[in-house]
Protein backbone atom coordinates (compact mmCIF):
# COMPACT_ATOMS: atom_id res chain seq x y z
CA UNK A 1 0.00 0.00 0.00
CA UNK A 2 2.55 2.24 0.55
CA UNK A 3 4.20 1.78 -2.55
CA UNK A 4 0.81 2.40 -4.11
CA UNK A 5 0.60 6.19 -2.83
CA UNK A 6 4.00 6.55 -3.57
CA UNK A 7 3.45 5.93 -7.41
CA UNK A 8 -0.16 7.57 -7.30
CA UNK A 9 1.41 10.79 -5.49
CA UNK A 10 4.29 10.49 -8.44
CA UNK A 11 1.81 10.62 -10.77
CA UNK A 12 -0.68 13.55 -10.17
CA UNK A 13 2.53 15.58 -9.12
CA UNK A 14 3.46 15.54 -12.87
CA UNK A 15 -0.71 16.21 -13.61
CA UNK A 16 -1.35 12.30 -14.87
CA UNK A 17 -4.57 10.79 -15.14
CA UNK A 18 -4.42 7.87 -13.21
CA UNK A 19 -7.77 4.93 -13.46
CA UNK A 20 -7.36 1.96 -10.94
CA UNK A 21 -7.03 -1.07 -13.41
CA UNK A 22 -9.44 -3.05 -11.32
CA UNK A 23 -12.21 -0.62 -11.31
CA UNK A 24 -15.22 -0.53 -13.89
CA UNK A 25 -14.18 2.90 -15.15
CA UNK A 26 -10.30 1.44 -15.60
CA UNK A 27 -11.39 -1.44 -17.36
CA UNK A 28 -12.83 0.85 -19.80
CA UNK A 29 -9.99 2.98 -20.16
CA UNK A 30 -7.45 0.55 -21.29
CA UNK A 31 -8.12 1.14 -24.71
CA UNK A 32 -6.81 4.79 -24.57
CA UNK A 33 -4.26 4.29 -21.86
CA UNK A 34 -0.53 5.37 -22.45
CA UNK A 35 0.68 3.59 -19.87
CA UNK A 36 0.15 0.97 -16.89
CA UNK A 37 1.84 0.17 -13.58
CA UNK A 38 1.26 -3.32 -12.20
CA UNK A 39 2.23 -3.54 -8.41
CA UNK A 40 2.58 -7.14 -7.51
CA UNK A 41 4.63 -10.01 -8.31
CA UNK A 42 5.18 -12.15 -11.68
CA UNK A 43 1.70 -13.50 -11.39
CA UNK A 44 0.03 -10.18 -11.43
CA UNK A 45 2.22 -9.25 -14.65
CA UNK A 46 0.91 -12.19 -16.21
CA UNK A 47 -2.84 -10.93 -15.24
CA UNK A 48 -2.13 -7.67 -16.44
CA UNK A 49 -0.80 -8.57 -19.15
CA UNK A 50 -3.64 -10.77 -20.77
CA UNK A 51 -5.84 -7.95 -20.00
CA UNK A 52 -3.50 -5.73 -21.82
CA UNK A 53 -2.49 -7.11 -24.74
CA UNK A 54 -5.28 -6.89 -26.81
CA UNK A 55 -5.14 -2.94 -26.39
CA UNK A 56 -1.49 -2.57 -27.08
CA UNK A 57 -0.93 -0.35 -24.15
CA UNK A 58 2.78 -0.99 -22.72
CA UNK A 59 3.21 -2.06 -19.48
CA UNK A 60 5.54 -1.02 -16.32
CA UNK A 61 6.04 -3.87 -13.42
CA UNK A 62 7.04 -2.55 -9.98
CA UNK A 63 7.96 -5.88 -7.96
CA UNK A 64 6.28 -6.41 -4.34
CA UNK A 65 6.08 -9.66 -4.83
CA UNK A 66 8.84 -12.98 -4.94
CA UNK A 67 10.84 -13.13 -8.11
CA UNK A 68 9.91 -10.47 -10.21
CA UNK A 69 11.61 -11.76 -13.51
CA UNK A 70 9.10 -9.80 -15.67
CA UNK A 71 9.39 -6.81 -13.48
CA UNK A 72 11.16 -3.26 -14.65
CA UNK A 73 11.98 -2.04 -11.08
CA UNK A 74 12.11 -3.13 -7.56
CA UNK A 75 10.57 -0.44 -4.90
CA UNK A 76 13.49 0.71 -3.65
CA UNK A 77 14.30 2.70 -7.01
CA UNK A 78 10.77 2.91 -8.15
CA UNK A 79 10.90 6.89 -8.01
CA UNK A 80 13.82 7.40 -9.84
CA UNK A 81 12.83 4.61 -12.61
CA UNK A 82 8.88 5.70 -12.75
CA UNK A 83 10.48 9.18 -13.69
CA UNK A 84 12.81 7.80 -16.08
CA UNK A 85 9.79 5.99 -17.57
CA UNK A 86 7.61 8.76 -18.12
CA UNK A 87 10.77 10.98 -19.51
CA UNK A 88 10.61 7.79 -21.93
CA UNK A 89 14.06 6.86 -21.20
CA UNK A 90 12.49 3.61 -20.57
CA UNK A 91 12.99 0.49 -23.38
CA UNK A 92 9.45 -0.84 -24.82
CA UNK A 93 10.05 -4.35 -25.88
CA UNK A 94 7.36 -6.24 -27.44
CA UNK A 95 6.67 -10.05 -26.91
CA UNK A 96 4.68 -12.60 -28.11
CA UNK A 97 1.57 -14.50 -26.27
CA UNK A 98 -0.23 -17.22 -27.67
CA UNK A 99 -4.19 -17.61 -27.99
CA UNK A 100 -5.26 -21.01 -27.44
CA UNK A 101 -8.97 -22.91 -28.49
CA UNK A 102 -10.27 -26.19 -26.58
CA UNK A 103 -12.42 -28.20 -29.10
CA UNK A 104 -14.45 -31.34 -28.61
CA UNK A 105 -15.04 -32.23 -32.40
CA UNK A 106 -16.32 -29.45 -34.47
CA UNK A 107 -17.76 -27.44 -31.28
CA UNK A 108 -15.16 -24.72 -29.59
CA UNK A 109 -15.62 -25.19 -25.94
CA UNK A 110 -12.93 -23.14 -24.12
CA UNK A 111 -11.49 -19.64 -25.79
CA UNK A 112 -9.98 -18.08 -27.34
CA UNK A 113 -8.22 -16.66 -24.59
CA UNK A 114 -4.45 -15.91 -24.25
CA UNK A 115 -1.40 -16.35 -22.58
CA UNK A 116 1.96 -14.74 -22.13
CA UNK A 117 4.23 -17.72 -20.26
CA UNK A 118 2.48 -20.92 -21.48
CA UNK A 119 -0.17 -23.49 -22.07
CA UNK A 120 0.08 -26.25 -20.01
CA UNK A 121 -1.58 -29.63 -20.73
CA UNK A 122 -1.72 -32.28 -18.06
CA UNK A 123 -2.68 -35.52 -16.29
CA UNK A 124 -6.39 -35.02 -14.62
CA UNK A 125 -6.86 -35.53 -10.86
CA UNK A 126 -6.27 -39.06 -10.73
CA UNK A 127 -2.53 -38.47 -11.78
CA UNK A 128 -2.62 -41.14 -14.21
CA UNK A 129 -0.09 -40.59 -17.18
CA UNK A 130 -2.10 -39.44 -20.11
CA UNK A 131 -1.20 -39.70 -24.11
CA UNK A 132 -1.14 -36.21 -26.10
CA UNK A 133 -0.85 -36.65 -30.05
CA UNK A 134 0.62 -33.33 -30.80
CA UNK A 135 0.86 -31.91 -34.47
CA UNK A 136 2.87 -28.46 -35.87
CA UNK A 137 0.52 -27.32 -38.82
CA UNK A 138 0.11 -30.42 -40.62
CA UNK A 139 3.13 -31.98 -39.63
CA UNK A 140 2.94 -34.80 -36.84
CA UNK A 141 5.54 -34.41 -34.01
CA UNK A 142 5.30 -37.23 -31.52
CA UNK A 143 2.75 -38.73 -29.09
CA UNK A 144 4.07 -37.97 -25.44
CA UNK A 145 2.92 -40.26 -22.75
CA UNK A 146 3.62 -39.01 -19.37
CA UNK A 147 2.25 -36.51 -17.14
CA UNK A 148 1.67 -33.50 -19.91
CA UNK A 149 3.40 -31.10 -21.68
CA UNK A 150 4.26 -27.53 -21.60
CA UNK A 151 3.87 -25.56 -24.84
CA UNK A 152 5.57 -22.20 -23.67
CA UNK A 153 6.64 -18.80 -24.47
CA UNK A 154 10.23 -17.81 -24.97
CA UNK A 155 8.69 -15.40 -21.83
CA UNK A 156 7.76 -18.48 -20.34
CA UNK A 157 10.65 -20.74 -20.51
CA UNK A 158 12.06 -19.29 -17.50
CA UNK A 159 9.04 -20.63 -15.84
CA UNK A 160 7.49 -24.27 -15.19
CA UNK A 161 9.33 -25.25 -17.99
CA UNK A 162 12.65 -24.38 -16.91
CA UNK A 163 11.50 -27.11 -14.17
CA UNK A 164 10.96 -29.90 -16.30
CA UNK A 165 14.18 -29.82 -18.05
CA UNK A 166 13.57 -26.97 -20.93
CA UNK A 167 16.35 -24.51 -22.22
CA UNK A 168 16.36 -20.78 -21.72
CA UNK A 169 15.06 -18.76 -24.81
CA UNK A 170 15.63 -15.81 -25.61
CA UNK A 171 12.20 -13.86 -25.77
CA UNK A 172 13.88 -12.36 -29.09
CA UNK A 173 13.11 -15.49 -30.76
CA UNK A 174 9.85 -16.21 -32.56
CA UNK A 175 9.58 -20.38 -31.60
CA UNK A 176 7.66 -22.26 -29.70
CA UNK A 177 9.29 -24.52 -27.13
CA UNK A 178 7.51 -28.59 -26.42
CA UNK A 179 8.90 -29.61 -22.85
CA UNK A 180 7.33 -32.83 -21.64
CA UNK A 181 6.54 -33.20 -17.96
CA UNK A 182 7.95 -36.41 -16.28
CA UNK A 183 7.69 -38.48 -20.13
CA UNK A 184 7.91 -42.46 -19.40
CA UNK A 185 10.58 -42.76 -22.27
CA UNK A 186 14.08 -41.49 -22.19
CA UNK A 187 13.76 -40.59 -26.23
CA UNK A 188 11.65 -37.43 -25.60
CA UNK A 189 13.17 -34.52 -24.75
CA UNK A 190 12.06 -30.85 -24.51
CA UNK A 191 11.90 -29.50 -28.68
CA UNK A 192 11.89 -25.92 -29.85
CA UNK A 193 10.14 -25.24 -33.03
CA UNK A 194 8.86 -22.22 -35.28
CA UNK A 195 5.62 -20.71 -34.35
CA UNK A 196 4.18 -19.61 -37.68
CA UNK A 197 2.29 -22.75 -37.39
CA UNK A 198 -0.34 -22.79 -35.08
CA UNK A 199 0.32 -26.10 -32.68
CA UNK A 200 -3.03 -29.18 -32.03
CA UNK A 201 -2.58 -31.24 -28.82
CA UNK A 202 -5.37 -33.63 -28.67
CA UNK A 203 -5.83 -36.18 -25.57
CA UNK A 204 -6.13 -39.55 -26.74
CA UNK A 205 -5.82 -43.16 -25.64
CA UNK A 206 -3.02 -45.30 -25.80
CA UNK A 207 -4.92 -48.59 -25.69
CA UNK A 208 -8.49 -49.40 -26.89
CA UNK A 209 -9.14 -51.03 -23.50
CA UNK A 210 -8.38 -48.40 -21.10
CA UNK A 211 -10.35 -46.37 -19.29
CA UNK A 212 -11.32 -43.08 -21.19
CA UNK A 213 -8.55 -40.60 -19.81
CA UNK A 214 -8.94 -36.79 -18.25
CA UNK A 215 -6.84 -33.82 -18.79
CA UNK A 216 -6.71 -30.40 -17.55
CA UNK A 217 -5.58 -27.13 -19.26
CA UNK A 218 -4.32 -23.83 -18.02
CA UNK A 219 -2.82 -20.56 -19.21
CA UNK A 220 -0.40 -19.29 -17.47
CA UNK A 221 -1.35 -21.35 -13.96
CA UNK A 222 -5.05 -19.35 -13.74
CA UNK A 223 -7.05 -20.03 -16.40
CA UNK A 224 -7.91 -23.47 -17.50
CA UNK A 225 -10.77 -26.15 -18.18
CA UNK A 226 -10.90 -30.11 -17.99
CA UNK A 227 -9.86 -31.85 -20.76
CA UNK A 228 -12.00 -35.16 -21.91
CA UNK A 229 -10.88 -38.11 -24.13
CA UNK A 230 -10.50 -36.54 -28.36
CA UNK A 231 -10.44 -33.02 -26.97
CA UNK A 232 -8.03 -30.52 -29.04
CA UNK A 233 -5.83 -27.87 -27.39
CA UNK A 234 -5.03 -25.63 -30.58
CA UNK A 235 -2.58 -22.79 -29.52
CA UNK A 236 -1.25 -19.81 -32.08
CA UNK A 237 0.78 -16.91 -32.00
CA UNK A 238 -1.85 -14.07 -30.65
CA UNK A 239 -1.78 -11.47 -33.29
CA UNK A 240 -0.93 -8.68 -31.21
CA UNK A 241 2.56 -7.98 -29.26
CA UNK A 242 2.75 -7.51 -25.59
CA UNK A 243 4.61 -4.40 -24.72
CA UNK A 244 6.71 -4.82 -21.69
CA UNK A 245 8.50 -1.57 -20.26
CA UNK A 246 12.22 -2.44 -19.08
CA UNK A 247 15.19 -0.77 -18.20
CA UNK A 248 17.80 -0.17 -21.40
CA UNK A 249 20.74 -0.52 -18.57
CA UNK A 250 19.64 -3.93 -17.76
CA UNK A 251 20.06 -6.63 -20.73
CA UNK A 252 18.00 -10.22 -20.43
CA UNK A 253 20.61 -11.64 -19.59
CA UNK A 254 21.96 -9.64 -16.65
CA UNK A 255 18.13 -10.33 -15.38
CA UNK A 256 19.08 -13.98 -15.88
CA UNK A 257 22.15 -13.66 -13.64
CA UNK A 258 20.51 -11.41 -11.04
CA UNK A 259 17.02 -13.04 -10.64
CA UNK A 260 18.07 -16.75 -11.41
CA UNK A 261 22.10 -17.07 -10.52
CA UNK A 262 22.44 -18.14 -13.94
CA UNK A 263 26.05 -19.57 -14.51
CA UNK A 264 27.04 -19.11 -10.87
CA UNK A 265 28.64 -21.96 -9.42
Amino acid sequence: MKTFKAVQSILRAKRIKVWLGHTAEGQKKLAVADIAIALGGDGTMLRVARQLAPHAVPLFGINSGGLGFLSGTDPTLMKRNLSAVLAGAFEMEERWMVSVEVYRGAKRTFGPHIALNDCVIRCGDTARAITLRASSGELFLANYFGDGLIVSTPTGSTAYALAAGGPVVDPRLDAFLIAPICPHTLTQRPLIIPAEHPLAVRLARRHAHEQPPEGLMSLDGQVGCTLHLGDEVRIRRFEKPFRLLLNPKRSYFETLRRKLHWGER
